[in-house]
């Protein structure tokens, strides 16, 4: 069974969504992101995918409540945003994130990703490869490194990490549906485990990027805007 983890994107402390990762294009939905967090797991669900907006974009940190999440809801939590350190990855683990997330940094240095394996474990590792028509995106999507996602991402399986987190930016925050094509291209690239992320809306969606063999999805925007029933998906 494929792993669904319903997602909290935190901007100044509340429980937000963008499109297309534009600040431009922000809804708040929850003043308070541990309501939702604690919903996701009276639903059933056995993880969450938090992303830090305000680390992003290098606007501080939402680490407290991050904290108060993980103490809170006894399920994975995975945390990403603007996680370019040693120092940083060392105070989320310590918090009890169970999947750290990290994207700039691992792409522009190796290194990086081989010392937080030897730091914490590969299974706790996980590095964001987000891209548009093949084409690696860095820095919260504002910049085109012009890299073939998939040779990416056949590195960093080699310098150690657990998981990769796959987007297209063309389809995040969008509910036009993910991008299959891509999605399975990726799966069938690597040995490792692969998440997809974005433009999930419908049963049907779901159903479709389950069938190429990822291990699990992240869902946002169609639990918030009800297209998707978090409690009856997590029943099938």
């Amino acid at each position: 069974m494929m792993l669904i983890i319903p997602a909290i994107d935190i901007q100044n402390g509340k429980c937000v969504r963008l499109l297309k990762g534009n600040l431009d294009y922000l809804k708040i939905y929850y003043d308070d992101p541990l309501v939702p967090a604690k919903l996701f797991v009276e639903a059933g669900a056995k993880a969450i995918h938090i992303v830090d907006l305000d680390g992003a974009y290098g606007k501080g940190n939402n680490y407290k409540i991050i904290k108060q999440i993980i103490d809170s809801c006894p399920v994975e939590i995975q945390v990403g945003g603007g996680i370019r350190s040693i120092e940083k990855v060392e105070e989320l683990y310590s918090l009890g994130v169970e999947r750290i997330i990290c994207g700039t940094a691992a792409i522009n240095n190796p290194e990086f990703v081989r010392d937080v394996v030897d730091l914490i474990g590969s299974k706790h590792i996980m590095i964001a490869l987000d891209h548009r028509n093949g084409e690696l995106l860095t820095h919260g999507w504002q910049e085109n490194t012009k890299l073939n996602v998939f040779e990416i991402a056949k590195e960093i399986e080699r310098n150690g990490a657990g998981f990769i987190l796959f987007s297209s930016a063309d389809v995040d925050g969008t509910l036009l549906g993910p991008d299959i094509k891509n999605t399975r291209k990726m799966v069938n690239s690597i040995k490792i485990p692969v998440i997809a992320a974005g433009g999930i809306s419908s049963i049907k969606d779901i159903s479709e990027i389950e069938k190429t063999g990822v291990y699990g999805v992240v869902i946002g925007k169609a639990i918030y805007e009800k297209n998707i029933n978090l409690k009856e998906l997590l029943k099938k």
